[in-house]
């Protein structure tokens, strides 16, 4: 079977495990946004939404919106404050992991199938409210693929999810790529995405930066969230200073634990293609205080990047899930808060 039709029968699998729950975009208004045509029609009023209508100031109210002529007017008695239609059409933005380490699972499936299947149910949502979606996915140094502007689900949902799939079917080679002429350009102006000279970007920060300078957007970030560098989570509390900004954790059973077996384990990088032999003892040997010591510093190392990253999203105000591979549908009551409450 060619790897064409691999890709289509699984981004055929991945659609049809794709959760459809309208996304509210609370950035803009109180309401929840429910089906296609809730939204009000594009505005041409003044700095482009059309006035509804004036009421009297509330708390917690933005104090941007205060209607100052309207407030003269009451001799200061009152305060008021605007309030406009918003644009039928909001922006979403999915940022996708798609370096190696996303090819791992052992359960069920592998990351990266579980972001297509996170990145489905975006777009299913996204098209119940006919908004506008762009998608990125980037590996170690480079942005991979991506939507130059944000389009209609129809029109790039089948290019989203078979950018995101496809490195997965290729197979894993550890070897640096050879630099052919004629090789393919960068997707984006690198260089004008630079704030200091000298300045070298990963991938993920140049996503990052490039959304950044879009109008004020739905951003989802889908990734293992492994090893992230301080210039990548300044870029991340960056983004999530212009943007609303939801990061959707994929991990596997295995990173988080050791297997419950005994006998030699292999760890492997996948990045790399190193190796590391390892002895479990089992669980019930009565003299097991050195496999405890390996089981539990196991865990409490991928415990504490969790919580280092968590803390972060919070500090940051952004938006966070886990997802593990072997959830499956499982996952869709977590997906479904995440997106009713973002």
């Amino acid at each position: 079977m060619s790897n064409k039709n691999t890709i289509e029968e699984l981004i055929e699998a991945v659609e049809a495990r794709a959760i459809q729950c309208p996304i509210p975009i609370r950035f803009r208004s109180s309401q929840n946004l429910g089906g296609a045509g809730e939204r009000n029609s594009r505005s041409r009023g003044f700095n482009g939404f059309d006035l509804v209508t004036q009421r009297e100031y509330q708390h917690g109210d933005d104090v941007k919106k205060i209607d100052w002529a309207a407030t003269a007017r009451t001799g200061g008695q009152k305060i008021f404050v605007s309030q406009f239609y918003e644009p039928r059409e909001v922006k979403f933005y999915i940022l996708v992991d798609s370096k190696l380490t996303m090819d791992f699972g052992s359960v069920r499936t592998t990351k990266r199938m579980l972001a297509a299947e996170l990145a489905a149910s975006i777009l299913k949502s996204a098209r119940k409210t006919n908004d506008k979606v762009g998608y990125i996915t980037y590996s170690e140094d480079r942005i991979e693929a991506m939507s130059k502007r944000a389009k209609f689900v129809g029109a790039m949902k089948s290019e989203a999810l078979r950018n995101i799939i496809e490195p997965g079917v290729r197979p894993i080679t550890h070897e640096a790529p050879v630099k052919a002429v004629g090789q393919r350009a960068d997707l984006v102006d690198v260089e004008g995405l630079i704030d200091q000279p000298g300045e070298k970007l990963t991938g993920l920060q140049q996503a990052l930066r490039f959304v950044r300078r879009q109008s004020k957007s739905l951003v989802f970030v889908i990734s293992d969230f492994i090893d992230l560098s301080e210039a990548e989570l300044n870029d991340l509390a960056s983004a999530s200073a212009r943007h609303d900004v939801v990061c959707m954790h994929v991990q596997d059973r295995r990173e988080r634990e050791l297997p419950d077996t005994w006998g030699v384990f292999v760890l492997e990088d996948i990045r790399k293609g190193a190796r590391k032999a390892i002895w479990l003892w089992p669980k019930w040997w009565p003299f097991q205080r050195r496999d405890n010591t390996v089981r539990e510093q196991f865990t409490a190392n991928f415990n504490n990047r969790r919580n280092a990253m968590f803390e972060f999203f919070k500090d940051n105000n952004i938006k966070w899930e886990e997802f593990s591979t072997e959830e499956g549908t499982a996952a869709t009551p977590k997906l479904t808060k995440l997106f009713a409450d973002h």
